[in-house]
């Protein structure tokens, strides 16, 4: 099996909205696909709803603890190496390698955050940063069995690569005392568990409104949404959507498609609709291989959101490709366009991934990994008095703030950036394909969301 088909099954079964689950190899021209398994056409025809109606990144080259706000471009400072005299402080790590679902080029970027952290950074505050590995495949017992290890090994933190199933970790972290960190929150719980988790990046529900905004920006008034048939994206529609399109000015139609989608008929279907734009929120690479050639033979010329997919930037006819648009986490060198605080970090990830793994395959997963190490790095930083413990990691994480790796926007985990959420970021960045099969960055990047959170 396909790894990146599997896991992005596992990603929208587990989350409503999912960007990071991609496989983007580091020749491809754009970044990662994500979430969705099933490819097929079960259609809600006719149904509607009417409308009514921050900045930073992580520090580059400072072993200081970061400010919040600051967007500024990595330090200049001469780097700072870890004193190996000092204790070093110890993050449980879990990802998913060596099962059916194996992403070990995650874990290698994460690696090579580490080096780049002990070797530039001064590790946190003059310790050096290590990391107690454990590994997952998908089932509830090996998250488990990483949350008892990290317990017994006494590691003050527990970092989370990529593990759809980490929810079955959860209470054991909690009773432990244990703090729970993560680029995303892949599971129900986990993007839920105020206090005891928290996530670098956007919220799932905060990813469908950033959907709704892009597409009312471009001139849409409707929308046509277009998920996979099963009970997360129906409970998505109902519980996100469906508010965050009355805020927004939106006129939505949700249409749910099977595995092994006629799409020619679905196309048919979603356009009888006449909707201004269409968006596959969370779709694989070959739902939009399949759905996006099938919408444009049908006639539709205006704005295709095709999630994160890849394959497509690739495989299709650029003219097929006109007006299709799509979301990122990070900036990816990909880009046409990068900041000069994001170009900053691409760099300093470039020279320690083609140092540490110079056969890497995947330009997203490695990027992720890097991201996660120095997010977690910046935060134990901040933890007062120079100790580190699980108690006192746990007591400061709700305090931390800062900048971001490879993004513009900041972290805050003072306050959810999605109320009732594990969010400490926000902002999607979204892009449109250019004809040389690049990715142009559209205006107003990363979205801003504030005006349509919910109260609380």
């Amino acid at each position: 099996m396909n790894k990146t088909r599997a896991l992005v099954g596992l990603c929208v079964t587990g989350v409503l909205f999912v960007t990071a689950c991609g496989s983007d190899k580091k020749s491809s021209s754009t970044a990662a696909a994500t979430a969705t398994t099933a490819a097929g056409a079960t259609t809600v025809a006719g149904a509607s709803t009417t409308a009514a109606g921050s900045t930073a990144g992580t520090t580059g080259g400072s072993a200081a603890g970061t400010t919040g706000g600051s967007a500024a471009p990595a330090s200049t400072a001469a780097p700072t190496k870890a004193d190996p005299s000092k204790s070093p402080i110890t993050v449980g790590y879990h990802n998913l390698e060596g099962g059916a679902i194996s992403l070990p080029e995650v874990r290698e970027g994460f690696e090579s955050g580490l080096n780049y952290i002990n070797e530039e950074l001064g590790g946190i505050n003059g310790h050096p940063l290590k990391a107690d590995y454990c590994k997952t495949d998908v089932t509830p017992e090996s998250s488990v069995n990483c949350a008892n290890t990290f317990v017994q090994n006494n590691d003050v933190m527990a970092v989370q690569g990529v593990d759809p199933l980490a929810d079955a970790a959860l209470p054991i972290l909690k009773q432990a005392g244990i703090v729970e960190f993560g680029f995303f929150a892949f599971s129900p719980a986990m993007n839920k568990a105020v206090g005891d988790a928290y996530f670098s990046l956007f919220s799932n529900e905060e990813g469908y409104a950033a959907d709704l905004i892009t597409q009312k920006s471009l001139g849409a008034k409707s929308e046509a949404v277009v998920q996979a048939d099963l009970p997360s994206a129906h409970a998505a529609y109902d519980d996100v959507i469906t508010p965050a399109a009355k805020k927004i000015g939106m006129t939505i139609y949700p249409f749910y498609y099977p595995t092994q989608a006629d799409w020619t008929t679905l196309a048919a279907t979603i356009l009888a609709s006449n909707p201004d734009s269409i968006s596959f929120t969370a779709a694989e690479d070959s739902v939009c291989l399949a759905g996006v050639p099938a919408l444009r033979a049908a006639g539709y010329t205006g704005v295709i959101h095709a999630s994160s997919c890849s394959q497509i930037i690739t495989d299709l006819d650029p003219k097929v490709l006109n007006n299709v648009i799509s979301h990122n986490e990070f900036y990816y060198p990909t880009f046409t366009s990068i900041p000069a605080k994001a170009q900053s970090d691409i760099d300093i990830y470039t020279k320690y991934i083609t140092r540490d793994h110079p056969d890497y395959k995947s330009l997203v997963y490695t990027e992720l990994g890097f991201h996660v190490a120095v997010q977690a790095a910046d935060m134990l930083r901040q933890v007062p008095g120079d100790v580190y413990t699980a108690a006192s990691v746990k007591a400061a994480m709700g305090t931390t703030k800062g900048t971001e790796f490879f993004r513009t926007n900041g972290y805050d985990c003072s306050k959810p950036t999605w109320p009732g959420t594990t969010a400490c970021g926000s902002g999607l960045i979204f892009t449109k394909i250019t004809p040389d099969r690049k990715k142009e960055v559209l205006p107003n990047q990363p979205v801003d969301v504030s005006e349509y959170k919910p109260a609380g």
